[in-house]
């Protein structure tokens, strides 16, 4: 989770916001940031109140989680995934409108996704879910980020050049807030030494990946 965690941030920065940079001011691109964080921040404390806050959370962490966070937490945990999801499918989108970096970016999202999935159904196997649940929840997400993908993809590809830098400040603020908020909280609860070690390997894998790539 660690290491997907750097790769994420990795994308976010160098990638996304470095191409924002390139065409529109610098208070501009800080401003979309600001606003996509907000967006992702309000919609993750609603559902963190009604028991998605430990979705990510692995079975070795589940002695921790709250007690309101049972089989009654079920249709919340899955709204928080598609909430994770959606900035994903976003800069998936964004990337594939012309981005020269749109590969390295498929990698590290799906490196990250990989980390997210195992630690996700882990917790949500110790929580009490079925087999049939979790493959039905990450069976219509999987649908659901191909839909919002091809979605974004079709309605950047044929908006104004002078629009994408604003989309892609946009994605870059949801994605560090997903992964500020969902992901390395519980990449660091009882995490081993050298977490933070872990992440700076996900940041120097993309930075590779980038430049051969």
């Amino acid at each position: 989770m660690s290491i997907g965690a750097g790769l994420l941030i990795a994308a976010a920065l160098l990638d996304l916001v470095h191409a924002s940079l390139k065409h529109i001011e610098v208070y501009q691109t800080v401003s979309m940031i600001l606003i996509a964080a907000t967006v992702f921040s309000g919609a993750n404390f609603l559902l963190s109140k009604l028991g998605a806050k430990h979705r990510k959370r692995c079975a070795d962490c589940k002695s921790e989680m709250d007690d309101n966070e049972g089989e009654s937490s079920g249709l919340s945990i899955a709204l928080g995934t598609v909430l994770d999801a959606f900035p994903e499918a976003l800069v998936l989108g964004v990337t594939l409108t012309g981005s020269a970096s749109a590969l390295p970016l498929v990698v590290a999202l799906g490196l990250g996704n990989i980390a997210q999935s195992i630690s996700s159904t882990s917790g949500l196997k110790a929580s009490g879910r079925s087999f049939n649940q979790i493959m039905m929840l990450w069976t219509g997400l999987a649908i659901l980020v191909i839909l919002t993908t091809m979605l974004s993809f079709s309605l950047l590809g044929t908006m104004d050049d002078g629009v994408k830098p604003w989309v892609e400040a946009f994605a870059a603020g949801i994605l560090l807030a997903m992964v500020s908020e969902a992901m390395l909280p519980e990449a660091h609860e009882k995490s081993p030494a050298f977490s933070g070690l872990m992440s700076a390997v996900g940041v120097g894998v993309f930075i590779i990946v980038h430049e051969v790539l």
